[in-house]
């Protein structure tokens, strides 16, 4: 397994990919809580923390991202602007795709995760670091389609805008001075409700002059 630093993730461009659009479904959840546990523990090595007082991929919350999209519960844009509801509203047929496309990594992460466990001797989370890691490094040697949609999900829970379930606190992107597209979240009520940036999205231009 390859090792990164954030900001060598970063780098190499693998982060920020996004669903595309709302679809819930009210099935329950789709992961068993020791399936959630073994998750957690695997995430927290995808991206660990490096020192005393850092922060993994499971402390910000890229497990709870992978559990939303493997819920269907993704959607673009945001919750606080009042037309990203209509946001990328999906056709009948393209529902369809997207609920089997999210059958497949369900039964992915089921499978991934119980080889995890196996490999680990029957629970992945109990482990110690170090053969968590040669456990994933396998998985990554091999070609393991599972780690691939791990390895991204986990990405895309860090370092993703945390309407998506990670990335909590926007942890991620202080780590290196990002602001991303957070009007409305930390800068209510700039300008008259129907000023574009409120309705469209983007920044005020206060927040360029002097963003937060």
């Amino acid at each position: 397994m390859k090792l990164f630093t954030r900001r060598q993730a970063l780098g190499s461009g693998a982060a920020l990919a996004v669903a595309p659009a709302l679809i819930r479904w009210s099935t329950g959840g789709p992961l068993s809580a020791q399936q959630l546990r073994t998750l957690k523990a695997a995430v927290a090595r995808i991206v660990p923390a490096s020192e005393a007082g850092d922060w993994s991929a499971a402390d910000v919350g890229a497990d709870n991202y992978i559990v939303q999209l493997l819920s269907g519960q993704i959607y673009a844009g945001g919750p606080v602007r009042a037309r990203f509801s209509f946001f990328q509203t999906l056709s009948r047929v393209k529902q369809i795709g997207w609920h089997r496309e999210i059958a497949r990594l369900r039964n992915l992460y089921r499978q991934g995760l119980a080889e995890l466990d196996t490999l680990a001797g029957g629970d992945f989370a109990s482990a110690l670091p170090v053969l968590q890691d040669v456990i994933l490094t396998l998985l990554d040697d091999t070609g393991s389609d599972f780690f691939t949609a791990l390895y991204n999900h986990t990405l895309e829970g860090v370092y993703a805008h945390p309407v998506y379930g990670g990335n909590q606190n926007f942890k991620a992107w202080q780590s290196f001075a990002y602001a991303g597209d957070v009007h409305g979240v930390r800068f209510p009520n700039i300008g008259a409700p129907d000023a574009p940036w409120n309705v469209y999205g983007g920044y005020a231009p206060e927040e360029i002059v002097k963003p937060g």
